[in-house]
């Protein structure tokens, strides 16, 4: 299972964001930085107070991809280069400087890898990948990644301005991964507010972009609290499954893990539609 998490226009949280959802998950998962700009994972995070070893990063599964190319490079490649949070979240850092992601140079392998997880993990088996790509546009170099993705999450602002932007941004998306993925992507965006206001936001949202041609590709909507004193504690490895989920980031972030694996669970389920058409012939 892929999923890929990308930003609007100046938009927040979408590194908080793969954490939060990646700690609220039903499994462990790994979470991958990929931002072209560079990563702050390996700065920000303090896992038991200590920070994060200088290697293994991006640029350590990119080789590995590279020395065995094609669809199925092992599925265990990106978890093998992936350094410990928590019990719940691994994480796979970007190098600090934009110049070295420049070194990655052909992204194929990469993106072959990070989409490697068996067809059967949502019955149980392998890892599901969460990978920040930071602000997408339909020239990057990283659209391959976010056109394999399972679902695509669009992370934005609540303020009726960004609300719009992010629309426009989702039609743009729709039409750019369509041409690479040969078929519509799924899209569930997702704002960063106040818990207070998060399903209020949520649901003008929705309003928003009910009437939009984007429309039929919208897996769902949600929101994830701003909650700075909380992400401090995720980001210092904290168990996300002790008091910290009591708080508004790991709760918004729960319903929201149960509400995107529902996405993705349909996604995946063989359709029955022939089987049907069959009975009636």
């Amino acid at each position: 299972m892929l999923i890929a998490l990308c930003s609007d226009k100046g938009s927040p949280g979408v590194t908080t964001t793969a954490l939060a959802l990646g700690s609220a998950w039903v499994t462990p998962v790994v979470v991958v930085e990929a931002d072209l700009a560079g990563g702050d994972l390996a700065i920000r995070l303090r896992p038991h107070g200590a920070a994060l070893p200088e290697t293994p990063t991006l640029l350590s599964v990119a080789a590995a991809a590279r020395a065995h190319p094609g669809p199925n490079p092992g599925s265990d490649v990106v978890s093998r280069h992936a350094h410990r949070l928590s019990a719940r979240v691994a994480v796979v850092p970007a190098p600090i400087g934009q110049e070295q992601m420049v070194g990655i140079g052909d992204w194929e392998p990469l993106a072959d890898a990070l989409a490697a997880a068996p067809a059967d993990e949502l019955e149980g088996s392998g890892v599901p990948v969460l990978v920040d790509l930071g602000r997408l546009q339909g020239a990057s170099r990283v659209i391959g990644v976010a056109a394999r993705a399972d679902v695509v999450i669009v992370v934005g602002r609540p303020d009726p301005t960004s609300v719009i932007r992010l629309r426009e941004r989702l039609a743009r998306m729709a039409r750019d991964l369509a041409t690479v993925r040969g078929k519509p992507a799924r899209f569930f965006p997702v704002l960063v507010s106040p818990n207070r206001h998060g399903e209020g936001n949520v649901r003008d949202l929705a309003a928003v972009l009910s009437d939009s041609p984007v429309r039929p590709f919208i897996a769902g909507c949600g929101h994830v609290a701003l909650d700075p004193a909380a992400v401090r504690r995720l980001e210092a490895g904290e168990d996300p499954t002790g008091r910290l989920a009591r708080t508004d980031l790991l709760r918004s972030a729960r319903a929201l893990a149960v509400a995107v694996h529902q996405v993705v669970s349909i996604e995946a389920r063989p359709s029955t539609t022939a089987a049907v058409g069959g009975s009636h012939a």
